[in-house]
């Protein structure tokens, strides 16, 4: 038997529940580490090699960031975790927005320092969460569809979307309001989930 079919038949809502949970991660990450470089020469006029440079140390502290929350959800659950994590870019991504608007480089690093604490938080829960949310025989197929769909389709077009919310509203802070949606979606999504990391896995 096709998983791929059994997983379309019998497991619509939970592709559906992968994918909105996956959107803040594709969002989130696209725009604050990939997007960020641009927006910086061209919202804060930072140079090139200065936009890097900031962008570049971020990444650098976002893996440990990663590990320590796998590690940290295993012992207080990852609902709570996953939970804080959005509600920080639900709250702070304009206020993190608004520092990196300075023409300060420390300054903008903090305000990027915010958003790896909110997405690497979450980055480093969310595999867990998926993977014990989603039944073994068709766990493979399932999560290869609701999350990496919506990493290339909602996160890969993300910074096409800033740019053009940028240049078509004038306003700066658009992909801060991006964030805070795609927060939005994932934290409503998690409500769904059951509290798993005490359970034995499939």
């Amino acid at each position: 038997r096709s998983p791929l079919a059994e997983t379309f038949r019998d497991h619509g809502p939970l592709l559906l529940r992968l994918a909105a949970l996956s959107v803040f991660n594709s969002v989130g990450f696209y725009l604050m580490f990939v997007y960020i470089v641009s927006w910086l020469q061209l919202v804060d006029g930072v140079t090139p090699a200065r936009a890097l440079g900031i962008n570049t140390i971020s990444m650098v502290l976002l893996l440990p960031l990663i590990v320590t929350m796998g590690w940290l959800t295993d012992r207080v659950g990852r609902r709570p975790v996953m939970l804080g994590a959005t509600a920080l870019a639900i709250v702070g991504a304009w206020p993190l927005f608004w520092l990196m608007h300075s023409a300060n480089p420390a300054i903008v690093l903090l305000g990027q320092l915010g958003f790896v604490l909110s997405v690497g938080t979450f980055i480093g829960c969310q595999p867990t969460m998926m993977v014990e949310a989603v039944p073994a025989k068709v766990r493979c197929t399932a999560i290869a569809l609701g999350y990496n769909v919506t990493l290339g389709l909602v996160g890969g077009l993300s910074p096409l979307v800033a740019t053009w919310l940028v240049e078509r509203t004038g306003n700066d802070y658009s992909p801060g309001f991006m964030i805070m949606a795609a927060a939005f979606v994932s934290f409503m999504a998690l409500l769904t989930y059951q509290e798993t990391y005490r359970k034995p896995l499939e």
